[in-house]
């Protein structure tokens, strides 16, 4: 039975959440609250959703960096700003996700979070794309291998971790150490990249390519 917790300013989604979670039996919603001091013992929980905004227009890093050091966060909200996925990575989330998915995508979400994955919605791959491309000295390069691309690349399609290991011949933990690479690779914890990412992403990323979907 996975333990979960639900963050949301919005009764509505919450219930909405929670509703959705409660149809799979080995789901159970411990806590539902509007802010993050009010879950009663978020390190008993095996994943936290997070809303991003909870305090009018600004984003809640802190606090998903705050919960992100006793449980795993999965943040599920209606923005797909390519800085406040960028932040969100940087700040130790385990998982994005937009409020548009549908249920059955949000279910194996949060499975695969608290599984240990990091979930990656096809907005978030290309965002992180879109990034390594932009990476400043790249040249517009690669910096990754070609099987961490060939990852990425399933995953921005919409595939899950385990869908994009069966596609390579590989296990889903081998999809989740690519991942893991990649975001070390991308040095996004780096504030004055992190920083750098998020304004040219936001415009349109340096390579001239445009911005991500989304």
């Amino acid at each position: 039975m996975l333990r979960l917790a639900i963050v949301d300013d919005h009764p509505v989604a919450r219930r909405g959440l929670a509703a959705i979670l409660a149809e799979d039996a080995d789901m159970e919603v411990a806590a539902s609250v509007a802010e993050p001091g009010a879950l009663p013992d978020p390190a008993g929980c095996d994943v936290v959703l997070c809303d991003l905004y909870l305090d009018g227009d600004r984003p809640s890093v802190g606090a998903v960096r705050e919960l992100s050091l006793v449980t795993r966060v999965l943040v599920v909200s209606a923005a797909s700003r390519p800085a406040d996925v960028l932040a969100c990575m940087a700040a130790g989330a385990a998982g994005y996700a937009t409020k548009d998915m549908e249920e059955d995508a949000l279910r194996a979400a949060v499975r695969e979070v608290a599984a240990g994955g990091f979930h990656l919605s096809p907005q978030l791959a290309a965002i992180v794309g879109a990034a390594e491309r932009s990476r400043p000295g790249s040249g517009g390069g690669t910096a990754l291998t070609a099987r961490e691309r060939e990852a990425l690349d399933w995953i921005a399609r919409g595939m899950t971790h385990a869908q994009a290991a069966r596609r390579m011949g590989v296990a889903p933990s081998t999809v989740d150490t690519y991942v893991k690479r990649i975001r070390a690779r991308l040095r996004l914890g780096n504030k004055a990249e992190l920083a750098w990412f998020a304004r040219n992403l936001a415009e349109g990323d340096a390579g001239g390519r445009g911005g991500p979907p989304g």
